[in-house]
């Protein structure tokens, strides 16, 4: 993924900021939209039409973005990402694959459904979602029954939150694609977010899979020793300025 342009007080606000990522509460019903689609991160406007097929398209072929990538769980340095053999090498173990995109969770009303208060009352959430290949592949298996993500949300009951166990339904219509038709400014409001959320998060999503480490810098975290680079030792600050206008001078 492309990394993120930023300044002094332009577009840095999330630098340094952790990012909730979706995981499911034990016991709970979900309403989960998918938010990320083709060439909503390029700055073009996004309409219901974004998520249409084009004439003569069938309807499993427009389908959300996912990113798939390789990690390690690392104890002292959590989630790593698998950049080359020599992670796996030093290590020890094999990788993992793990499949991520952006999700929207829906706000529900008191019976588990989404009601107009409880939609149009607070904006949803929008996070992350990083899962299982074989989550992935339930989710594909609805897509292509009939059921796709452009025309249908998924309620997601979780029955063990350790092992984020869900069991996944098909939920009649789009929310997302709804309020995209919907002229109503606070309908208008709710998708802005939407937007805004998945395109603030979707270049560097694969830091939500794992955090990305050079092999030493990875043994450096885990507190093994690392070999000094060879070279000359670079000057300090005001011996650097120094030097260089001595040069300027000579």
């Amino acid at each position: 993924m492309s990394a993120i342009t930023f300044g002094f007080g332009q577009n840095d606000n999330t630098i340094g900021s952790r990012v909730q990522k979706f995981k499911a509460a034990t016991g709970k019903t979900y309403r989960l939209g998918f938010a990320w689609w083709p060439g909503m991160e390029d700055g073009k406007e996004v309409t219901a039409a974004t998520l249409t097929p084009g004439e003569g398209q069938a309807a499993e072929s427009l389908t959300p973005n996912f990113i798939a990538a390789s990690q390690f769980y690392v104890e002292g340095a959590g989630y790593v990402l698998d950049t080359g053999p020599e992670i796996g090498q030093f290590l020890g173990k094999q990788s993992k694959t793990k499949i991520a995109t952006i999700i929207i969770s829906w706000p529900l009303g008191d019976k588990g459904q989404p009601t107009k208060e409880s939609l149009f009352g607070s904006l949803p959430q929008v996070m992350p979602w990083v899962f299982s290949a074989d989550k992935y592949e339930k989710l594909k298996k609805i897509h292509l029954s009939g059921y796709p993500m452009h025309e249908w949300d998924i309620q997601a009951d979780c029955e063990d939150a350790n092992f984020q166990k869900l069991t996944f339904l098909p939920a009649k219509q789009c929310i997302f694609k709804e309020m995209l038709k919907n002229d109503n400014e606070r309908a208008k409001e709710i998708t802005k977010h939407i937007i805004d959320q998945v395109r603030r998060l979707a270049p560097n999503l694969d830091q939500q899979i794992g955090t990305k480490y050079t092999l030493d810098q990875l043994k450096e975290k885990l507190g093994h020793e690392v070999a000094s680079p060879v070279g000359d030792v670079v000057a300090s600050g005001d011996d650097v300025v120094d030097n260089l206008l001595d040069s300027m001078l000579e």
